[in-house]
């Protein structure tokens, strides 16, 4: 049986809750790990006192950017590939792997380089005051020289999922947050290369993961295999990369201009604020990490068998996924905030980033329930391939809701309404996903009765029971 064939049998066929287990917890794992390293990594810069803090929070917003551009060019290219292989069309799929390979090389280079340029007047906008920005000059100028490091890590490990390589996309994704763990502590304060050190121990972590990602695909080891010969791009490959890359692309530049704002919003009350908010979402992004490493074993499940009209199985999944990720919400914002003040001491023992930041981990952990629920209905939207709903909770919580929220709140509310922005956002838009899963259950409910009818309906006159006399 070929790889394609176990694939199908696997999504096809396979007990619901075991087939979402089994393509979850590698994901999880990997992004989990990312959650992990950018906890330590801010613990660590944290005993360097709060601006180094602030620093990092204020550069935060180029992580996202660097981040789009890998995922945009990274999804992009692992959906096509994805269909590709499904066609049995391999040498296009691994043209799709160079092209995607190349784009996202030449635009990290053109992003390190501008960002380099302008680095002073952008960490301006990003909220740095005048203590916070030397610190956040040192710490970014490293960060952004690793770009194009970061962004082919991220797309590489897109491309891997992409064959079904669950595995060594989790090993690169461990391997990058463990070596990160091991070079903070090194590089900050045994070198003695202060905040500078956090900023290096990332760009080579990265880079030692690229090269682990590369020999996987040299070795051999891949399905789709990586060949200077399939280099030649043509206009309906980059056609697909950018119109599904695109979307998640604008996502994550809201997300950074969102993290700006909030930046900007609790400058006024000091480099404390600025910290605070900066620690406590590398802390919900730990939970947050987790949910969407399950969401990328839910969406293939979701997607094949709708594809092939198995609406049963197709139910099983979203109920049985949004059950478990509740549990799973509900006990970490339990966790959140019983412990609001324990967990932000690991970063700071500073009496206001103390106070303000379990202030703030409380208030951001209210929604948190919920999440789980609206990302399993994201994610089942981009399955089906209804692009309108996705967009609309994409660009919604982190962007077209979260900045009215940091401009209006505040004027009311100073620093409680900077702090309760992103729940406001959250809660508007887990009430949006409500709606729009009443629809998309209605809509899956007629598919599922209208196919019923067409299969009952091309049965043979002697499948069909006859009627009593």
């Amino acid at each position: 049986m070929g790889q394609q064939d176990q694939r199908a049998v696997m999504l096809g066929q396979w007990p619901v809750k075991k087939v979402l287990i089994h393509l979850a917890i590698p994901s999880i794992l990997g992004m989990v790990a990312n959650g992990i390293y950018n906890i330590v990594d801010t613990i660590f810069v944290g005993r360097l006192g709060v601006t180094a803090i602030g620093a990092v929070s204020i550069a935060f917003p180029f992580f996202m950017m660097i981040a789009g551009v890998g995922l945009a060019v990274g999804i992009g290219s692992a959906s096509y590939i994805s269909r590709l292989l499904g066609m049995g069309r391999r040498a296009e799929a691994e043209k799709t792997a160079m092209t995607g390979i190349l784009m996202v090389t030449v635009v990290g280079i053109l992003f390190a380089a501008l960002t380099q340029t302008f680095l002073e007047p952008m960490l301006r906008v990003f909220g740095a005051t005048d203590t916070i920005l030397p610190d956040a000059m040192l710490y970014s100028r490293w960060l952004l020289i690793g770009a194009p490091i970061i962004m082919l890590k991220i797309t590489l490990n897109n491309l891997l999922r992409s064959e079904g390589s669950a595995r060594a996309s989790m090993t690169a994704l461990l391997m990058g947050a463990g070596l990160n763990i091991i070079l903070d502590p090194l590089f900050i304060f045994t070198f003695n290369m202060g905040i500078v050190g956090a900023s290096v121990a990332t760009v080579v972590a990265q880079a030692v993961a690229v090269a682990y990602q590369l020999w996987y695909y040299l070795a051999g080891r891949s399905y789709v295999q990586l060949s200077w010969a399939r280099l030649r791009p043509n206009p309906e490959i980059l056609k697909q990369i950018v119109t599904i890359g695109m979307p998640i692309f604008v996502t994550q530049l809201l997300n950074s201009a969102a993290m700006a704002m909030i930046n900007v919003g609790a400058a006024p009350y000091g480099d404390a604020a600025v910290a605070s908010m900066g620690v406590v979402k590398r802390v919900m992004a730990l939970g947050m990490f987790t949910v969407f490493g399950y969401a990328q074993g839910f969406q293939p499940v979701a997607g094949f068998n709708y594809g092939a009209r198995n609406f049963e199985r197709l139910g099983e999944a979203i109920a049985f996924s949004v059950k478990l990720m509740t549990v799973f919400t509900v006990a970490a914002t339990v966790l959140f905030i019983t412990f609001s003040e324990t967990v932000i001491s690991w970063f700071s023992t500073d009496p206001e980033v103390l106070e303000i930041g379990s202030r703030a981990l409380v208030a951001l952990s209210a929604p948190f329930p919920l999440l789980g629920f609206q990302l399993v209905y994201f994610s089942l939207f981009q399955a089906l391939g209804k692009a309108l709903p996705a967009a609309i909770l994409s660009f919604s919580r982190q962007g077209l809701l979260l900045i009215p929220m940091i401009i209006i709140l505040p004027r009311f509310w100073g620093l409680n309404g900077v702090i309760l922005a992103q729940p406001a956002a959250d809660a508007l838009t887990i009430a949006i996903t409500a709606v729009l899963a009443v629809f998309i259950s209605r809509q899956l409910r007629r598919e599922a009765e209208a196919y019923a009818e067409a299969q009952l309906a091309q049965r043979p006159a002697t499948q069909v029971p006859a009627k009593e006399t």
